[in-house]
């Protein structure tokens, strides 16, 4: 009987161990998964999503697969956070996703603010990418462009 219950105690000892192990792996499991940025809680798009990452072909893949009002409307579609295409892709300092955001856009569609009150020239600039950001609005393949 004395063994039953010291077996039994220490069952519990273990099980209260690995439910504290449990909880402290899920609170960095939790911590990991807020820093991928779910797409579902900032409601972005896939043109967000692709503005984002960076990837340039995705981006032009979904642009080429739209008509010019519907392209237009598109890039000025806001996620939850306000934030446009051009807005994340300024933020991140993905140059080359901006400068084919821009062959879209005019200046007041290239200017909605996002909710915390900053617009994607300001973003950048914020994030110190402004300079590489203009120098390729600036300077890019078709020369001038009229946003500046």
């Amino acid at each position: 009987m004395e063994k039953q219950k010291s077996f039994r105690g220490f069952m519990e000892k273990q099980k209260s161990f690995r439910v504290v192990m449990e909880k402290q792996l899920s609170f960095i499991g939790s911590e990991r998964k807020k820093s991928k940025e779910s797409p579902g809680k900032r409601g972005d798009l896939p043109i967000h999503l692709a503005a984002r990452a960076g990837n340039l072909s995705r981006v032009k893949e979904i642009l080429q697969n739209c008509s010019n009002y519907e392209t237009k409307d598109l890039l000025a579609k806001q996620n939850l956070e306000g934030e446009t295409p051009l807005y994340v892709a300024s933020e991140n300092g993905h140059d080359l996703v901006v400068s084919e955001i821009l062959k879209y856009l005019d200046l007041q569609t290239a200017s909605i603010v996002a909710r915390n009150g900053y617009d994607p020239f300001h973003v950048a600039a914020k994030q110190g990418h402004l300079g590489k950001i203009q120098r390729r609005i600036m300077f890019g393949p078709k020369g001038p462009n009229n946003l500046i």
